[in-house]
C-alpha cells in the first residue's frame, strides 16, 4: 500500500510538471494596451477665398481661417498648435497672421497679431511661446499675452535622435534629465513596413512617447497607404500603450501635428469645415491586444 501511494504521488507530480511546461510556453504574449479616442474638440473655421479676405470684418474673430486649394495652390490654414497646463489650446492662424487661444472645450478666448504667418507654436518650459515663421527657420518668442520677447529666450525641447534600422526595427536615443536612454523599437505590423520614428515627449513618470509611421501596400499592390501610431514606453523600455491608426485625412498639411501633455496625446487635424483636436488619454485603462 505505501508503494502504491508513492507511485500515485509520483505519477501526479509528473503529470503536473508535464502540464505546467507547455502552458508556460504556449501562453500568448500580450501586446500594447490599445488606447481608444477619448475626445474630439471642434473649433469652427471661416473660409477665405482670397488673401485679401483674411482680414475682412465679415469673418468672425472667434474662428480660424482656411483657404480652398486650387490646381496650382494647396489649401492653407492652421498647421500647428500646443497645449497649455490647464488643457487650453494655442493655435496658429497663419492667414490672419495671429495666434489664437481656445479653452479646453474649444471656446475662443483671445488672439494677438504676430505680423507674420506662422506654421508652428511650442510652449516652452519657461512658459513662453516659441512661434516659427512659415517658410523659414526663424523663431519668434511671445508671452501668453502676445508681448514679444528676445529671441534668445527660445529654448525648444530636445528629445533625441530617432533612426530606422530596417523595415521592422529602429532605435530612439532619447535625451532626458537623467541622460540619454536608448529605446529599441520593434515594428511587427503584418504587411506593413516601418517608415519613420519621432520621439515626442517624456512625462513625469519617465514614460517616453514615440510616433511611428509605416507603409502598407494596397489591394492592387501599387497603392501605398500610410499608417501612424503613437507608442508609450515605460521607464524600463517596455511598450505599454499604443494609439493606433491615427487619422491622416488632412485638408491642410500639418507642421506641428502632435503634442503630449500629462499622459494625453493630442492631434491637430485641419479640415475644410473645422479644426479638430483629437485626444487620447493614455492614463485611462484600456484593453490589451493579444498577439
Amino acid at each position: 500500500m505505501p508503494q502504491l501511494t508513492a507511485s500515485i504521488i509520483f505519477v501526479l507530480f509528473a503529470l503536473v510538471q508535464g502540464l505546467a511546461a507547455p502552458r508556460s510556453i504556449a501562453s500568448p504574449r500580450l501586446g500594447a494596451c490599445v488606447v481608444p479616442l477619448s475626445q474630439t474638440v471642434r473649433i469652427p473655421v471661416s473660409p477665405a477665398g482670397a488673401s485679401e479676405q483674411a482680414d475682412s470684418r465679415d469673418v468672425s474673430i472667434s474662428t480660424l481661417l482656411v483657404s480652398k486649394g486650387a490646381v496650382d495652390e494647396l489649401p492653407e490654414g492652421p498647421t500647428g498648435f500646443d497645449v497649455l497646463e490647464d488643457g487650453s489650446f494655442v493655435i496658429v492662424d497663419p492667414l490672419r497672421k495671429r495666434i489664437c487661444l481656445f479653452n479646453p472645450q474649444g471656446k475662443f478666448r483671445k488672439a494677438w497679431k504676430t505680423g507674420f504667418a506662422a506654421d508652428s507654436v511650442t510652449v516652452m518650459k519657461n512658459g513662453l511661446l516659441a512661434v516659427e515663421e512659415s517658410g523659414t527657420d526663424m523663431l519668434h518668442v511671445f508671452d501668453r499675452d502676445g508681448v514679444a520677447k528676445p529671441q534668445e529666450a527660445a529654448v525648444l525641447p530636445r528629445y533625441g535622435e530617432a533612426r530606422v534600422l530596417s523595415g521592422s526595427s529602429g532605435i530612439v536615443n532619447h535625451i532626458s534629465a537623467g541622460g540619454t536612454r536608448t529605446l529599441e523599437i520593434n515594428y511587427d505590423r503584418q504587411g506593413s513596413r516601418l517608415l519613420s520614428l519621432q520621439a515626442l515627449a517624456e512625462d513625469a513618470e519617465g514614460n517616453i512617447f514615440v510616433a511611428v509611421e509605416g507603409t502598407t501596400a494596397g489591394d492592387s499592390g501599387e497603392e501605398i497607404r500610410l499608417n501612424k501610431s503613437i507608442r508609450r514606453y515605460g521607464s524600463d523600455g517596455t511598450l505599454s500603450r499604443e494609439v493606433s491608426d491615427i487619422p491622416l485625412d488632412y485638408y491642410v498639411a500639418p507642421v506641428g501635428e502632435l503634442r503630449v501633455r500629462d499622459g494625453k496625446v493630442y492631434q491637430l487635424l485641419t479640415t475644410s469645415s473645422e479644426v479638430k483636436i483629437n485626444v487620447w488619454n493614455t492614463n485611462d485603462q484600456c484593453q490589451h491586444d493579444s498577439e
